[in-house]
């Protein structure tokens, strides 16, 4: 919420094309050797390699040293550029002429950047055999070092003008790296993916369709440099207040449950003791406004320090928020979240040492309803998180949502994950302000549950009981946010425009003067004075609730398929309330981990491997932190294949007369009870048939004997008895034997 009566990238490098040999990077006895893999993009110049060795000098980073067989292009200032990007490359071809062993030899990466696949997609190589390739050098990688880093990008955009299909197939690998990364990953030698696809604009950011310019040159560097760091182990440790899976905790492990109130600082410089009184109502939070200098402002370094001062002295954690970036893209004057970086890294003396009681709010509801620039949400607040993480801000960070704070068009939830990854520190909480949108118990848990399922921290940063836009369902947004343990800060304390002065609290900054919406706020079922529970830091918790919650059921595995599986078990019970259940996983043998959460007595897990052993235990929690003991242990055995029902293939080859050519078609039909969403036929010739390409119905794709058939976009969805047809020409000499048997997503077909 901003008031009504007010609401009405990093600078760019400009890259010269004047040539410059570039020395290998000084560094100490043994620098982390990195190796940048790729094609034209890569190398040629690839500038975005000169832009991210100096954003890792100038952050400190100094002890890396990049390798490999190419030397550094110019790109206008002295760097360590050698590199493995060759022009014209592609995945499938330094797999087929054994090239990356080589490479490896000489120059002994410790991580390896790779964006590889433009040329593979420009050839029309389908996904699944780039990935195929993908893993072939993987297990090159590691035969070089087990403990290997891989940083895969998914790969830009691409438009050729004589290439219309390619946009898609890029969308079409890009979709299938995450899965590829999660299955291939180790402990010792882990995969991170980097996604350079969202916001990058072929138009913008492209020369032609393909080559990024000097605008794409910097969005490439923006996205790898967090995720290198994270690689070179070398960012500090998150301190003071975190995130750990959904939840906030505060350094010591104990969680933290934001319960406050917003409060308009930097217009009521003066009502200091406004502090002590939202205090006074059991308040744990206070989220102050302060200004950047474009709109209001700038609250200085000096100022930041009071404001921290009073947030202590009342023993409130304070989340501070810059104000200035409201409505960015369709409001007048408003900032950039590159601006309000700016910003925080010029009071940074502040807030250095204060990570036990501040969390930065990037800035306030950061875009307006301009879709297009809401578009870029992403990009833009995992670029000023990079700065503050690069300026040395270990804080927890809290990112507001876009399209006026209320994500109506599921921005935030869609790219939340890819922004979280974003951060070295993996230390951001999400932000969603509910107002008229949220006017319904449906909207606000189809919100609420998005971010449980993809196991992602989320508060509410504001909301209120009326709006102009709407009447929200503050009952839910209260209720449901005790049940799942997420905080909450209402707005606002006092100070209101007229024409929405029914969201104050107070009457004229009174405490004893409550509104309706600051008693049920407040003192009303599930608000503040209720469920807040005083951070530890301030001694909080002792003298409270110490009795944790009873042991839940044993869990039960139900609807055991290839991926995924659902479990269900016996409530705990609580003095006070149990407010959710941690769900830990174990592979086979090995040690249990937190695996996400439920505020529900269910929970459903997916992205498994097929034929994999999975071992689960529950745990409650309250909203004192009080953990109970963890369950009995379930065991459940995911099936083989990708499939979740069964298939039967029909088969006809037709020999052309005369000659030796011949047609296949075959019918795929779903003979079990469950749809099938996206599926690969497997098959084999055992008379040197060979597939003449393209087919039609599936992409198809031929490796020696083996064939494989994917879907195409509108026939990857099979409901139970539902057939689709495909088929392609091949050729043959000798005799044209059909296939004798079929696989599914892995599981063998019926034939007939």
């Amino acid at each position: 919420m901003t008031l009504r009566f007010l609401r009405s990238v990093m600078a760019g490098l400009l890259l010269v094309a004047c040539a410059v040999i570039a020395p290998a990077a000084a560094g100490a006895a043994a620098p982390a050797r990195i190796m940048t893999l790729g094609d034209s993009i890569t190398g040629s110049p690839g500038c975005w390699r000169a832009l991210l060795w100096k954003h890792l000098q100038d952050t400190g980073h100094t002890d890396v040293d990049f390798v490999g067989s190419l030397p550094a292009p110019g790109c206008g200032f002295t760097y360590d550029g050698d590199n493995e990007g060759h022009g014209g490359i592609l995945a499938t071809n330094i797999v087929r002429d054994n090239q990356l062993p080589g490479w490896l030899s000489s120059a002994r990466p410790d991580v390896v950047l790779m964006h590889l696949g433009t040329n593979d997609v420009w050839s029309n190589i389908p996904a699944s055999t780039i990935l195929s390739a993908y893993s072939t050098m993987l297990g090159q990688m590691r035969a070089s070092n087990p403990a290997i880093k891989l940083v895969v990008a998914q790969i830009l955009p691409m438009t050729p003008s004589n290439c219309s299909a390619c946009a898609q197939r890029v969308v079409d690998l890009n979709s299938a790296i995450p899965g590829w990364a999660r299955a291939n990953s180790t402990a010792a030698s882990p995969i991170t993916v980097v996604d350079q696809w969202t916001g990058f604009d072929t138009a913008a950011d492209t020369s032609d369709g393909v080559h990024p310019n000097n605008a794409g040159i910097q969005k490439i560097e923006a996205r790898w440099y967090p995720a290198v760091v994270t690689a070179l182990g070398s960012q500090p440790a998150a301190t003071g207040l975190h995130v750990e899976g959904t939840r906030v905790v505060e350094a010591n492990g104990t969680p933290f449950v934001m319960r406050g109130v917003n409060h308009a600082h930097v217009w009521y410089q003066s009502q200091t003791r406004a502090f002590a009184d939202i205090k006074s109502f059991g308040a744990n939070t206070v989220r102050v406004v302060l200004g950047s200098g474009q709109r209001w402002g700038p609250t200085p370094a000096a100022e930041v320090s009071s404001v921290i001062s009073l947030c202590k002295q009342s023993k409130l954690i304070c989340v501070l928020e810059v104000h200035d970036t409201t409505g960015y893209g369709e409001q007048s004057g408003a900032a950039t979240l590159d601006q309000a970086a700016t910003y925080w890294i010029s009071v940074a003396s502040a807030l250095k040492g204060q990570e036990n009681h501040v969390v930065i709010n990037l800035g306030n509801e950061p875009f307006g309803n301009n879709a297009t620039v809401s578009a870029t949400w992403a990009s833009a607040t995992s670029s000023a998180i990079s700065r503050l993480r690069g300026a040395g801000l270990q804080h927890l960070l809290m990112a507001d949502a876009p399209m006026w704070g209320q994500d109506w068009g599921n921005i935030m939830r869609d790219n939340a994950a890819s922004v979280l990854s974003a951060d070295p520190q993996r230390n951001t909480v999400f932000s969603i302000h509910m107002y008229g949108v949220y006017n319904t118990a449906d909207k606000v848990n189809a919100y609420f549950e998005a971010f449980r399922t993809a196991g992602l921290p989320l508060v509410v940063g504001e909301f209120g009981y009326n709006h102009s836009d709407g009447d929200p369902d503050e009952d839910t947004i209260m209720a449901q946010a005790q049940a799942r343990g997420l905080g909450y800060l209402g707005w606002s304390w006092s100070g209101n425009s007229s024409d929405v002065a029914y969201l104050d609290m107070t009457n004229s900054f009174n405490p004893a003067s409550l509104t309706t919406w600051g008693e049920r706020f407040l003192n009303g079922a599930n608000g503040v004075r209720q469920t807040s529970k005083e951070a530890t830091i301030y001694g909080g918790g002792t003298g409270g609730d110490t009795q944790a919650p009873s042991t839940p059921g044993t869990p039960v595995a139900a609807g055991v398929t290839s991926t995924g599986l659902t479990l269900s078990w016996t409530a705990s019970t609580d003095n006070v309330g149990v407010t959710g259940y941690d769900v830990l996983r174990a592979v086979g043998s090995g040690s249990f981990a937190a695996v996400g959460s439920s505020a529900s007595t269910g929970y459903t897990d997916s992205g498994l491997t097929p034929s994999t052993t999975y071992r689960y235990q529950v745990r409650a929690r309250d909203a004192a932190g009080n953990v109970s003991a963890v369950s009995g242990i379930v065991s459940a055995t995911t099936s083989a294949g990708g499939g979740t029902g069964t298939c039967k293939v029909g088969y006809s080859g037709q020999n052309w007369g005369g000659g030796n050519g011949f047609t296949a078609n075959l019918t795929i039909t779903n003979t079990g009870t469950s749809a099938i969403n996206g599926w690969t036929l497997a098959f084999s010739y055992a008379n040197g048939q060979r597939v003449t390409l393209p087919g039609w119905g599936a992409t198809v794709a031929q490796s020696g004997a083996a064939v494989t058939a994917t879907n195409l976009a509108w026939n990857g969805a099979l409901a139970p008895g539902a057939s689709t047809g495909i088929g392609f020409n091949g050729t043959f000499s000798g005799t044209n034997t059909a296939p004798t048997s079929f696989t599914l997503n892995g599981s063998a077909c019926t034939t007939g």
